[in-house]
């Protein structure tokens, strides 16, 4: 009986496969203090930079959301009479291993529980950075900061614990639910605070599909959809803050999409939201 690689092959060379590898990226092993890994992966544009150096758009769960983002980012500032987007640092913080998403790990650093979101913020703006200064310039006015779950609900907390941190904040599907919505206490003290002399940009996006599931297959599924609120909880977030007038805030329901299926639509937006510029209307042809 021939295997069936045999059969695909018979009579034909084997294809020389190799490694596919996206240009001008790096992997980088980074040991924090205390002795924490983590695998930064960022992508430098090879045009010269600008002269207050290149915008840089910080990816939490990078090992996720990077590829699509830099993906997204490209196409973009491919015609950026278009999308009005030039140039950045695509930088994803990521963990070693080869799963997208590590439970443990996001858990301890995008969760404000016991200062762990403080801490891993003190981590991005000082010895992160600073590593990718040494491959680069970076425009220090120009950081953007972009999470998904759990990395919404960091972003949320990064706006109102450390205002003018990053210039852009995009909080995609933020678990505000999480210790029963104590996100909240966080956005009042960041209300009652005085105003930070440059206005904060904010873009909180979710997908339609959410907050419903099909009752009658996945009963606890649907509670615990209805328990999170998302579609809710991020209207409401954006809502208050919009009337606030202490951010500038966009909020986005892409239809159709799920928790999941919706974070490439929310990082094409990111980039759009976080990098676009005047160099071109968007939507010319």
């Amino acid at each position: 009986m021939l295997r069936p690689e045999r059969f695909v092959f018979e009579g034909y060379p084997a294809p020389a496969l190799r490694p596919v590898e996206l240009p001008h990226t790096h992997s980088l092993a980074f040991t924090a203090p205390g002795g924490a890994e983590y695998r930064l992966l960022v992508a430098i544009p090879p045009e010269p930079a600008p002269a207050a150096g290149f915008p840089v758009v910080v990816l939490v769960d990078g090992d996720a959301l990077f590829s699509t983002a830099l993906s997204a980012a490209r196409l973009q500032a491919g015609r950026p009479e278009v999308s009005g987007v030039g140039p950045a640092i695509i930088l994803g913080v990521g963990y070693p291993g080869a799963a997208p998403f590590d439970a443990e790990r996001r858990r301890q650093d995008l969760l404000p529980a016991d200062g762990g979101a403080d801490r891993f913020l003190d981590l991005i703006a000082g010895k992160i950075l600073q590593e990718i200064e040494t491959l680069a310039p970076i425009d220090q006015t120009r950081l953007s900061l972009v999470g998904h779950s759990f990395g919404g609900l960091f972003a949320l907390h990064a706006l109102f614990a450390r205002p003018g941190l990053f210039r852009s904040h995009v909080a995609g599907s933020p678990s505000i639910w999480w210790d029963d919505r104590a996100i909240l206490a966080t956005r009042v003290r960041f209300l009652s605070s005085p105003a930070a002399v440059a206005l904060p940009r904010l873009l909180i996006s979710v997908g339609s599909e959410e907050q419903s599931s099909d009752e009658r297959r996945d009963p606890q599924r649907a509670a615990r959809l209805r328990m999170a609120r998302m579609i809710d909880n991020a209207a409401e977030m954006a809502e208050v803050l919009t009337a606030s007038g202490r951010v500038a805030c966009e909020h986005v329901v892409f239809p159709g999409e799920n928790h999941i299926s919706v974070v490439p639509a929310m990082l094409s937006r990111a980039v759009a939201f976080t990098l676009g510029g005047d160099a071109g209307e968007r939507g010319s042809p």
